[in-house]
Parts: structure tokens; C-alpha cells; sequence
């Protein structure tokens, strides 16, 4: 299908009914999270890593999941943010694989839309997945991305554009109550001991091979 369809910018408005809701209480607590986001795009040609602003924004994102009780897989992290990236026989299996355990799909679609979140969409829809898309303003998607509620449950969420701690939080706290809303409950293979095969991780536990950057506070945006 070709074109493209700006997407209709009321669609969360009935996600907030439980946001006051602390993130992670309730029985939404433990669930398996993937999270996807643009990577090539993200690349710093110089050095091949993703660039500083986007990796602290994608660890402050995937650390408000943590913090909330949940695991999480994200590939950017787990490759090294590019430094020791899998090779495509392997990252795409693992992608798969961690999208066929996932309990929520929270992503990120990117400006322009990236094609491998794109690809990751349609694994979700046809294992029908529930998904949190964080849309930026402004930006138009292809119908494929913009009409996924057809196929599984859609949050479509107008996302903060400065990326602030409280835009964040926000995003999170609407995504899981919308989850909470729906339902959903820890899948089968939510058990700890499952993380490694898994590539889920949870927590702090394995923040010392995160990148060190200074959490953004509330009053202070991630730099664009």
C-alpha cells in the first residue's frame, strides 16, 4: 500500500481515564516490553554508534520501564548502541524471538518512519501484540502504520517532541494504564530465569554497561 495518512491526534485521549495511577502498580506489574526505535537512523557515520542525544533518550525511555517493574528488550542496548551489533543471521532471530515473548510493544516509529520499526510493527500485529506508538507531531505515516488498530490493539500516542523527563514519564504511565486497561497480564515466559535466552533485561541490573549520561530531570529536556 502506498501514500501516506496523517494520524488522528485524539486517539489517547481515553488512555488517560487511569493515568493517575503510580507506573508499575497493579497488575500490569512484571510484563515483557518490547521496545523498538529507528537504529540505522540513529548512527553516527563517524563512529558507527548511536548518536549521544539518542542514546541518552532511548536509555531514559527504557529506564522508566525498568523502574516501573518491567523487562525490557531493546536492541539498541543490547548491541552496545552499534559498538558490538549482532550480525544479521543472529540480531533478526533475536528480534523475533523477544517480539514473540513480549506482553507490549511500546514504539517508536521515528521521523521518517524507519522501516525496520516498520517490519517489527507487522510481527506485532500478526502475533497480535498490543502496541504504545509514541508519534512525533506533525508527522505523517503510511497507512500501514496508521490503520495497525485494524489488525491488534493500537494506542496511538502525539509524543512529547523535546523527549523531557515528564513528557517520558507521561508516555509510560498512559501506555501501561491503556495495557492495564486492556487486561493484559504477564505472558508464559515472564519468569526471571528466562531473561538471558531471552534478552530481556530488568531493573538496574545491567546499567554499569550503559552509556553514563545524566538523567534529565523533570524541568529539563534531553538535548534535540
Amino acid at each position: 500500500m502506498s501514500g501516506t495518512t496523517p494520524l488522528p491526534p485524539t486517539s489517547a485521549a481515553a488512555a488517560h481515564t487511569a493515568a493517575g495511577r503510580r507506573i508499575g502498580n497493579g497488575p500490569t506489574g512484571g510484563l515483557r516490553v518490547f521496545l523498538a526505535a529507528p537504529f540505522v537512523q540513529f548512527i553516527d557515520p563517524a563512529d558507527g554508534v548511536v548518536r549521544p542525544q539518542w542514546r541518552q533518550r532511548l536509555t531514559a525511555l527504557r529506564g522508566a520501564l525498568l523502574d516501573a517493574g518491567h523487562a525490557v528488550f531493546n536492541a539498541h542496548h543490547n548491541e552496545g548502541w552499534g559498538e558490538w551489533g549482532l550480525p544479521p543471521q543472529e540480531c533478526v532471530p533475536s528480534d523475533f524471538r523477544a517480539m514473540q515473548c513480549a506482553d507490549l510493544v511500546l514504539a517508536y516509529p521515528g521521523t521518517p518512519p524507519s522501516t525496520g520499526v516498520a517490519l517489527e510493527l507487522g510481527w506485532a500485529s500478526a502475533l497480535r501484540k498490543p502496541v504504545a506508538l509514541l508519534l512525533d507531531p506533525g508527522t505523517t505515516y503510511s497507512p500501514m502504520i496508521s490503520a495497525l488498530g485494524e489488525i491488534s490493539p493500537v494506542l496511538q500516542l502525539p509524543f512529547d517532541g523535546s523527549w523531557s523527563a515528564q513528557g517520558l514519564d507521561g508516555a509510560v504511565r498512559t501506555a501501561l494504564d491503556w495495557a492495564a486497561g486492556l487486561g493484559v497480564r504477564p505472558g508464559p515466559w515472564s519468569a526471571p530465569e528466562l531473561d538471558p535466552a531471552l534478552a530481556y533485561h530488568r531493573h538496574t541490573t545491567d546499567r554499569p554497561h550503559t552509556p553514563a549520561a545524566e538523567p534529565a530531570t523533570a524541568e529539563t529536556a534531553v538535548p534535540a
